[in-house]
């Protein structure tokens, strides 16, 4: 796979092009997260996703995964204009470190959700 973002590449695009690929000054962030929970039942797991929800939605992105087996799985993306930041990142995860419910957290670094395979 060529990199979308290489400076050759767009050196030749016009900014509406740019626009629509979605590369250059209009690439958009997110990150990967996958939190294993604890042993709970099904009130409380349903209390941590609609925490989780609300916390994405202070930060005015969004995230699409789904929650089965004990395990939130998902990627965080931007929406309307907001950009996925690593201030963002850090306050996400920190969010999900700070809930006892939940036994561990892993995030990956910043990726262009658009170009990425992940």
């Amino acid at each position: 796979m060529t990199n979308p973002n290489s400076p050759n590449r767009l050196k030749r695009l016009s900014p509406r092009q740019r626009k629509k690929l979605r590369v250059g000054e209009f690439q958009e962030l997110g990150f990967t997260v996958v939190a294993t929970l604890q042993e709970q039942d099904d009130a409380a797991n349903d209390a941590l996703l609609n925490g989780w929800l609300e916390a994405v939605d202070s930060h005015s992105v969004s995230f699409g995964g789904h929650f089965s087996d004990g395990q939130l799985d998902g990627v965080v993306f931007p929406v309307n204009g907001v950009k996925v930041t690593e201030e963002v990142k850090a306050a996400l995860v920190a969010w999900l470190q700070a809930r006892a419910d939940v036994a561990s957290v892993e995030a990956s670094n910043l990726l262009d959700v658009w170009h990425s395979a992940w």
